[in-house]
């Protein structure tokens, strides 16, 4: 908080802002089950692939509309949050529910409470918790007792609208991500089993059965130039390594080495940078392999799928199966390939405790393969895609990056609107959550 209260502000605390609320399911018909995670209020289905609640369910608080729900043993991380669906629907009876006061919009006090600096608050207002520093509980009336400062009703409407107008851009910048890559995934499956020339192209019955590595189900024919191989005999299969930990002199060096801190760089085209670099001891001293540029690493464990193209010479860790590709193989179609899998992979981890495609399964994978021109085609259009879907993302995070600082200024007090934009909102009733 500011040493100096903003002009017009108050002093206070959350439960100013807030009011707990008290409304059981008891006898009444089921209602959709919530949950309520850093991510705000959602369903259920969206965090567990089944339903998790008990068979009585009549002690479950029931969530209106606008309202707020709080999950006392994740706060500490930011499990908190409005509810945006369009009807009620009830979340566990270890979960809080509160909604706005009459002289607080709702929106202020959504923005307010998912700051960054009060999710520390929660945390240092945190109870208990094992070694690893979990299952810690933020009860609500410690969440209520926080000191905030509160702007006239005016001023939290004006700041409202200025944050709001910044998340509607965000999401149309991410329905224009989802669209473009739905847009692709149409694109490249016609690609991918078809070809350039799609309909036009003559086919034939593919001799081989297609078992791992399918692009769609139901495929049985291929344009008549086209091979269904395995891919091993068309690029060589690498793995990678971790050097030891215990020695020092293992990690002093500049060698590029690609481990599970590089998601958002695999979500790229191509790789050159690394969270981490290993020396040429580490190197020497493990099964870690420099590998050549134009290489296709993949990951095979966490985040599964990802595919880059490494633009030097790089090593990996063992969570990577990584493709040096022959002379009838384009690394730009191959990376394609691996990215429209998503199913596949899917269907390859099934059975697993942990998301993990193992090496011996990338042995027996199959693939199609064109003709080289065909292929660099094929990539160049998929590649097209995803420049534009990476242009598009950098400039969401930007945006979000903008609204975080906005919010955290414009919150706080340091940073005031005008008078005349304030102006606009004074003598207005109150909206409705």
């Amino acid at each position: 908080m500011l040493a100096e209260l903003p002009k017009g502000w108050r002093a206070g605390r959350l439960k100013d802002l807030c009011e707990s609320i008290e409304r059981r399911l008891g006898t009444n018909a089921k209602l959709d089950i919530l949950s309520v995670t850093k991510r705000g209020v959602i369903p259920q289905s969206e965090t567990y692939d089944k339903e998790i609640a008990s068979e009585d369910i009549s002690k479950y608080r029931v969530i209106k509309p606008g309202e707020f729900g709080l999950a006392p043993m994740a706060l500490y991380y930011g499990a908190i949050g409005r509810y945006r669906g369009e009807k009620p629907a009830i979340i566990s009876p270890a979960y809080n529910v509160f909604k706005h006061r009459s002289e607080t919009d709702p929106r202020y006090l959504e923005a307010l409470i998912r700051l960054p600096r009060m999710i520390a608050r929660y945390e240092a207002l945190s109870q208990g918790g094992n070694l690893e520093g979990k299952r810690k509980s933020t009860p609500y009336d410690a969440f209520e007792t926080i000191k905030v400062l509160v702007p006239p009703l005016p001023e939290q409407r004006a700041i409202s609208e200025m944050l709001g107008s910044l998340e509607d851009v965000i999401a149309k910048t991410e329905s224009l991500i989802e669209r473009i890559a739905q847009a692709k995934r149409a694109a490249m499956r016609e690609l991918l089993t078809l070809g350039i020339r799609r309909a036009k192209a003559p086919v034939k019955r593919m001799s081989t059965h297609w078992v791992l590595g399918r692009i769609a189900e139901g495929v049985t024919h291929i344009p008549v130039d086209w091979e269904l191989v395995t891919l091993i005999k068309v690029a060589k299969l690498e793995s990678g390594h971790t050097p030891d930990r215990k020695q020092p002199t293992y990690w002093d060096g500049s060698i590029p080495w690609i481990s599970l801190q590089d998601a958002d760089a695999l979500g790229r085209l191509t790789i050159s940078e690394t969270a981490e670099t290993i020396g040429p001891e580490g190197l020497a001293n493990s099964s870690a392999r420099m590998l050549p540029a134009g290489t296709v690493v993949l990951q095979r464990t966490a985040n599964v799928g990802l595919a880059s193209i490494m633009s030097r010479e790089m090593c990996t860790s063992q969570h990577f199966a990584n493709w040096i590709c022959g002379p009838t193989l384009c690394p730009q179609y191959l990376q394609q390939v691996f990215r429209h899998m998503s199913r596949e992979w899917l269907r390859l981890m099934a059975g697993s405790v942990l998301p993990d495609i193992y090496m011996d399964t990338f042995k027996a994978l199959q693939i199609l393969v064109p003709p080289l021109q065909e292929q660099k085609k094929i990539g160049e259009v998929g590649a097209a895609f995803d420049r534009r879907i990476e242009h598009e993302r950098d400039t969401l995070e930007l945006f979000v990056q903008y609204r975080a600082a906005l919010a955290q200024e414009l919150l706080s007090g340091r940073l005031r609107l005008p008078d005349s934009v304030i102006a606009r909102h004074r003598d207005k009733p109150e909206k409705a959550a």
